[in-house]
């Protein structure tokens, strides 16, 4: 019998959601990270989990995407 000699893949390849730090999910809306943390000391911009309390801020890509979403102008229409 012959086996496959498969290479364990990276965490990210098997998780659907993976989740940015704030740097990285700001580039992903297109804004400045400093920006994204006036947003969060305004109690505005996207939801975030953070890991206790002055623990570390990260942002799952689902809600990085349904926010970019919800701001989207679309052309012709009245606001």
């Amino acid at each position: 019998m012959e086996y496959l000699n498969v290479e364990p893949q990276p965490v990210w390849a098997c998780n659907d959601n993976p989740v940015f730090n704030e740097r990285g999910a700001a580039e992903l809306i297109g804004i400045s990270a400093e920006l994204l943390k006036k947003w969060r000391q305004r109690d505005q911009g996207p939801d975030y989990i953070q890991y206790g309390r002055g623990g570390p801020i990260r942002y799952e890509l689902s809600v990085l995407a349904a926010f970019r979403e919800a701001h989207k102008v679309h052309v012709g229409t009245q606001r």
